[in-house]
């Protein structure tokens, strides 16, 4: 499998350090991205830069996204100059995207109607999982789908899990996204109250992430706070979409989950201002603002 081209749309944030992972491992890699500019430094790397989505499909085996949401990869795949129009020879979707589980299991049926095999494989890791290749995959599909991705999953994840069928995967998805926006919301809530106490960040984050409260926010987001480092590893934005999918599902089926949907107001009020673009670790701004409004 590994001699077969790949095709790569969406250079964001995770997007452009998958793609470049997957050219370390000697995988012809094309990719096309809306930002032309976004495939710059792919290109030096060696990947081909397709000028659409259609001249992509037309050179590739198999196609790998990772876009905004479920409309992007809709149109992606099913529009009107989309892959499925353009009558390529795909027989393969791996979407990295974190989109609903009913449009995973839509769009999985739609393909394997037209004989193409299609995995929801999203990812966590942020920026820094992206770059290093040590992503957690999550997969939904067929487990000789799935078996037949490990060559590119093995470049791009350390923690690679089939999860069920197709829609499993967002479904853990929203799982994981529950868990970090509540751990990020916890982390803040220290953050401030530490600083607002007059202790050194830097002695307190070192304690407190050695014991009970030690989580991947902490190890991750925490540092760059203190640093006053607000650059996206992770939009704010996207895990406010993120959350409505998962409290999406959470409602359908009649779980309670108010810390879930709490910390989604606090969401909404931050991307309510350009903080939209922060990443999600800027959430301490919002509370900073609530501190001054008091």
């Amino acid at each position: 499998m590994r001699g077969q081209k790949i095709g790569f749309i969406g250079l964001g944030i995770m997007g452009a350090s998958m793609a470049s992972n997957l050219l370390k491992g000697g995988f012809e890699v094309h990719v096309y991205n809306r930002s032309p500019l976004k495939a710059n430094s792919l290109a030096e790397q060696g990947a081909k830069v397709a000028l659409s989505i259609a001249s992509l499909a037309d050179e590739v085996d198999r196609l790998l996204l990772c876009v905004t949401d479920d409309h992007a990869v809709e149109e992606i795949i099913f529009g009107p100059e989309g892959v499925i129009e353009s009558g390529c020879e795909i027989r393969s979707i791996i979407d990295f995207s974190t989109i609903s589980p009913s449009s995973a299991r839509e769009f999985g049926s739609r393909l394997e109607e037209i004989g193409v095999s299609y995995l929801d494989a999203p990812v966590s890791g942020g920026d820094v999982g992206a770059r290093e290749g040590t992503l957690t995959i999550m997969a939904g599909g067929s487990e000789i789908d799935f078996e037949q991705a490990k060559d590119v999953f093995t470049w791009l994840g350390r923690k690679i899990v089939h999860t069920g069928p197709v829609g499993s995967g967002q479904l853990t998805k929203c799982v994981n996204q529950l868990v970090v926006a509540i751990n990020v919301a916890a982390m803040t809530e220290g953050l401030l109250f530490a600083q607002e106490s007059g202790l050194d960040l830097v002695k307190t984050l070192d304690v407190v992430s050695s014991g009970a409260a030690g989580s991947w926010a902490l190890t991750n987001y925490a540092p760059r706070i203190v640093a006053h480092d607000m650059r996206p590893g992770f939009y704010a934005k996207d895990m406010l979409k993120d959350l409505r999918i998962a409290l999406a599902e959470a409602d359908a089926e009649d779980l309670p989950a108010p810390v879930s949907s709490l910390v989604k107001e606090l969401y909404t009020a931050m991307c309510r201002s350009e903080d939209a673009n922060l990443g999600n670790h800027a959430l301490i701004s919002l509370y900073r603002k609530m501190l001054r409004e008091e």
